[in-house]
This record gives C-alpha cells, sequence and structure tokens, in this order.
C-alpha cells in the first residue's frame, strides 16, 4: 500500500508540473505574439526602427515584461518581441518571437516571416 501511495503522489506531482509548465508557456506565446502585433501596427503607421516595452500584473506576485523592438535590416525591418515572466523578482521563463523581413508596402504581404527568435 505504501509503494502504491508514494507512486501516485509522484505521479500526481510530475503531472502538476508540467501542467504548470505548458501553462507559462501558453502565457509566454501568447504575450510575444501580442508584442509581435503591437510592433507589426506601429510599422503600418511610422516605417522606422523603435524599442517599447509594456509590464502586466498577473497575480499578486507574478509579473508579465514583454519588450519590442524594430531593427532596420536594408529596405526591410525585423521586428522581435520578448516575453518574460517573473515570480517576485525571479526569472521564471521567457520567449522571444520574430517578424523578419517586414517591407514597406499595402495589404496583407509586408508582414514578413513568423519565426522563434533565440
Amino acid at each position: 500500500v505504501f509503494i502504491l501511495v508514494t507512486g501516485s503522489y509522484e505521479i500526481s506531482r510530475i503531472s502538476l508540473d508540467l501542467s504548470r509548465s505548458s501553462a507559462v508557456d501558453v502565457i509566454l506565446f501568447h504575450a510575444a505574439d501580442g508584442g509581435l502585433e503591437r510592433g507589426l501596427a506601429k510599422v503600418k503607421k511610422e516605417f522606422v526602427p523603435f524599442n517599447m516595452n509594456y509590464n502586466s500584473t498577473l497575480q499578486s506576485n507574478r509579473k508579465l515584461s514583454v519588450e519590442v523592438s524594430a531593427v532596420k535590416n536594408n529596405d526591410n525591418i525585423n521586428i522581435i518581441a520578448t516575453a518574460t515572466l517573473f515570480e517576485g523578482n525571479n526569472l521564471i521563463a521567457s520567449r522571444c518571437l520574430k517578424r523578419q523581413a517586414v517591407k514597406r508596402m499595402p495589404g496583407r504581404n509586408n508582414f514578413g516571416k513568423f519565426m522563434e527568435a533565440s
């Protein structure tokens, strides 16, 4: 009975850790993707390089920080968005997404290539 109880406890603990990790990953992906969308909107208004950041409080002790930068590359702009999750002052996780080679042209053809940034 002891072995069964201990085994089921370990399985439950591992499942809980995996679900928390998955939830954090989803939050960071959508925050970084939202940063890219804000960056695209800003570039569409004015085709110039920029840096911006914004913060959001998720819970009383968790803070989400998103940094967006647009860098000129020849006649294109690369937009990079990094979402970082903090618990207190401790870094929990970070995710970085990129839109490469955004062009200055009308319509939806100028959005560049969506990719995971390193």
